[in-house]
C-alpha cells in the first residue's frame, strides 16, 4: 500500500427515498442496504466499504431524516431514526447531501438545516437524472443550490445507472480529494460492518415492504431467531413483528400465499448474499406497541441508536 493511499468516512444523508441506499449499493457492488419505493426503508446506520488501489472509503448510509412536527412521526422509533441519521454527521471526513432532480422540497430543506453547524465539506448530490428530459435541465437546480449553501462540490448522479453520464465515477474522484492520507481501516475484501444475521433480517424486511406495498404499516420488524451456517447450506429462522392481528393476517395472506411469496423472494436474496443454499422459516407474531417501546427497540438492534 503506497504512502499516497487515502482512507476516510463519508456520510450519505437526505430525506426519505432520495436514493441513498441505492447509490451505496451501486458503489459497493452488492446489496448491503435494502431498498423499496417506500420512504424510511432504511432504519439503521449501515457502513458500506469501497476499496481500490488508491483509497478506501467507508460510506455511512443513514435513514432518511423526516420532520417530527407531524404527529405520525412522534413514535419512539421515528425519533430514534432521526437521531441515528443526524449523529452520523459527526466524526466523518465529508458529507454527501442527496436531493433529487425534481428540485428542493420542504423535506430537503429540513435536512439542510441539520447541516448548519457542519464543519466538514458538504457535497451536494442531485440524484435521479434519468427523470429529466435532458441532462442540461439540471443546470438551473445547480445554480439555485449554490445560493442555498456553500457546498464544496455539486455532483449530479444517477444511482441506478439508467443514463450514460451517471457520474458515479466522477463522484468517487471528488470524494478522494477530501480524504486524508492514511492506511486502510478495514480488510480489502470487507464490504460492511454488519453481520450476516443482520443483513438477512433486512432482506426479509425488504420483501415485506416490496410485496405488501403501502398497505402494510411501518410498525413491522424482523428478528432472526435461528442462524446456522452448515456445510454448503444455511438454516435460518426469523420472526416478523407486527402490532395488530389485522397486520398479521395481511402478512400471512389468503392460505398463507403472501408469507410464502415473501419467504421465497427473501430466501433467494439470502442465497446470493451467503453464497449457499438457504432454508428459511418465517413466523408472524403480534407485539402490540413495539415501535414505541424502547425495550423492544433495543431487542431489535436499535441499541446504539437509543443511547
Amino acid at each position: 500500500m503506497s504512502d499516497s493511499f487515502k482512507f476516510g468516512f463519508v456520510t450519505i444523508i437526505g430525506k426519505p427515498n432520495a436514493g441513498k441506499s441505492t447509490l451505496m449499493n451501486r458503489i459497493i457492488g452488492q446489496k448491503i442496504s435494502i431498498t423499496s419505493h417506500r420512504p424510511q426503508t432504511t432504519r439503521h446506520r449501515i457502513l458500506g466499504i469501497h476499496t481500490d488501489d488508491q483509497k478506501q472509503i467507508v460510506f455511512v448510509d443513514t435513514p432518511g431524516i423526516h420532520s417530527v412536527l407531524k404527529k405520525s412521526n412522534r413514535k419512539t422509533i421515528n425519533r430514534v431514526i432521526n437521531k441515528t441519521a443526524i449523529s452520523s454527521i459527526d466524526g466523518v471526513d465529508a458529507v454527501c447531501l442527496m436531493i433529487t432532480a425534481s428540485g428542493w422540497s420542504e423535506g430537503d430543506l429540513h435536512v439542510l438545516q441539520a447541516l448548519e453547524d457542519c464543519t466538514v465539506p458538504v457535497i451536494l448530490l442531485i440524484n435521479k437524472l434519468d427523470k429529466l428530459k435532458s441532462i442540461n435541465d439540471v443546470l438551473p437546480l445547480i445554480a439555485e443550490s449554490s445560493k442555498l449553501y456553500d457546498f464544496a462540490e455539486i455532483v449530479p448522479v444517477c444511482a441506478i445507472g439508467k443514463v450514460v453520464a451517471d457520474n458515479v465515477d466522477r463522484l468517487m474522484e471528488v470524494l478522494e480529494r477530501y480524504l486524508p492520507s492514511a492506511p486502510a481501516g478495514f480488510d480489502e475484501d470487507q464490504i460492511t460492518d454488519r453481520s450476516f444475521r443482520f443483513l438477512v433480517s433486512e432482506l426479509v424486511r425488504e420483501q415485506l415492504f416490496r410485496r405488501l406495498g403501502d398497505e402494510l404499516p411501518y410498525a413491522t420488524a424482523v428478528e432472526v431467531t435461528d442462524f446456522q451456517l452448515l456445510d454448503g447450506k444455511a438454516q435460518i429462522g426469523a420472526d416478523i413483528w407486527v402490532e395488530k392481528d389485522s397486520h398479521k393476517a395481511m402478512v400471512i395472506g389468503k392460505a398463507g400465499e403472501a408469507l410464502k411469496n415473501i419467504g421465497t423472494a427473501a430466501r433467494k436474496n439470502c442465497e446470493t448474499l451467503l453464497e449457499r443454499k438457504v432454508f428459511l422459516e418465517l413466523f408472524v407474531k403480534v407485539r402490540s406497541g413495539w415501535s414505541d417501546n424502547a425495550r423492544d427497540l433495543y431487542s431489535l438492534g436499535y441499541d446504539e441508536d437509543l443511547k
